[in-house]
């Protein structure tokens, strides 16, 4: 099952931007793999919450000073590879994602934030092997195949000649969206993200080289990250994440070469 199919996304620029604009908004197709809630018969390709297994010598992550992380999700990569799902950019095809993020469970107020650099031990993304699935989570998740394009903020826009996108085109996007992403708005892996309040990548830029300027250095920056886990909270089944609507997890990567734990980053919006 394929959402939002090329040819739909094909015949909505080509009316909006002319055969040009088109076929190079068209080249910026990533594919990814939609996380949505389970049902019986689907398979399980993610989980939200619960207890994960980890390996003997991997200790449960946490921010020192602040405490314990809180477990936020785990993606079954052999489960992805079974199942032929896309994301985008290489994975390994064993082992797990886990996902950790410090949600403040005392009320102590330390946050996460690109601008704390001592902050960012605050999250975690592991990829561990050879253990069991996690035990009482509250959401499984099975994966649809979709395409994803550049938020219209995003700066590889720009740097492939679009000033501005026309409304009627983003609105026709924004169209096709509603009804189809149901409960799994912000839940996907790979793709490009669906930011709530302008491009992730620009975020993590910030991390890398200060304060957000958003100059060359930092476009150029944000270009070689590329998004991995993005994970939402899902108030109707329970799992929320304090502060944050949205999680981001992001590689530095050019989607050829699974990257390394060392290649991580992290956002909230």
């Amino acid at each position: 099952m394929t959402g939002r199919t090329y040819d739909q996304l094909a015949r909505l620029a080509r009316a909006h931007l002319g055969e040009a604009h088109a076929a190079r908004w068209l080249g910026l197709l990533r594919p990814a793999v939609q996380l949505r809630h389970a049902q019986d018969g689907d398979d399980v390709v993610a989980r939200l919450a619960g207890t994960p297994a980890l390996p003997d010598d991997v200790p449960w992550p946490e921010w020192p000073g602040h405490g314990s992380l809180g477990f936020v999700a785990e993606v079954d990569l052999a489960a992805l590879a079974r199942a032929g799902l896309d994301a985008g950019l290489a994975l390994p095809a064993d082992g797990r994602l886990l996902a950790f993020y410090f949600d403040d469970p005392e009320g102590t107020g330390a946050v996460v934030t690109t601008g704390d650099p001592d902050s960012f031990q605050g999250s975690r993304l592991l990829h561990v092997s050879h253990t069991a699935p996690t035990t009482d989570p509250l959401v499984e998740l099975t994966g649809v195949q979709v395409l994803t394009w550049p938020d219209y903020e995003h700066p590889v826009l720009e740097r492939q000649g679009f000033d501005e996108l026309p409304d009627a085109f983003v609105d026709g996007l924004d169209g096709l969206l509603e009804g189809e992403l149901g409960d799994a708005w912000g839940r996907h892996l790979g793709g490009w993200a669906r930011p709530v309040q302008g491009p992730v990548e620009l975020e993590v830029a910030e991390t890398r080289l200060g304060e957000a300027t958003y100059d060359d250095a930092h476009e150029a920056e944000a270009l070689g990250w590329r998004p991995l886990l993005q994970i939402d909270s899902d108030h109707a089944a329970g799992p929320s994440w304090g502060a944050a609507d949205c999680l981001y997890w992001l590689a530095r990567t050019d989607g050829a070469a699974p990257p390394r734990e060392s290649d991580f980053a992290f956002t909230w919006q």
